[in-house]
């Protein structure tokens, strides 16, 4: 079963682009990591300073791998979490999937 961890990042007035541009080497260094299903990165349309991201992996064991590498470490909890006026994270197991029908 998929761990999916969802993190919501409050940027700076304005912030948004350059945290971005930040983010983009360690969204790639992550989906090329052993587990990783998906890396989603997320705009809300109401909330123009932040950024949502919903990462999903194969096990747990997969997320505390990620949580060791070093693009995790230097890039997200060195150079980005220090730029954000507030970053919350939760690691949630999931309960039911729904898969949207193609449109007839």
């Amino acid at each position: 079963m998929t761990v999916t961890t969802l993190a919501s990042y409050d940027c700076a007035p304005g912030d948004r682009d350059a945290v971005l541009e930040i983010l983009e080497p360690a969204r790639v260094a992550t989906i090329a990591e052993e587990g990783c299903e998906y890396f989603i990165v997320l705009a809300p349309q109401d909330a123009p300073d932040r950024v949502v991201l919903i990462e999903g992996w194969r096990s747990p064991g997969h997320l505390a791998a990620h949580r060791e590498t070093a693009h995790f470490a230097g890039i997200i909890l060195e150079r980005l979490v220090p730029r954000l006026a507030r970053r919350a994270v939760a690691v949630c197991d999931e309960i039911a999937r729904s898969v949207a029908r193609p449109a007839a």
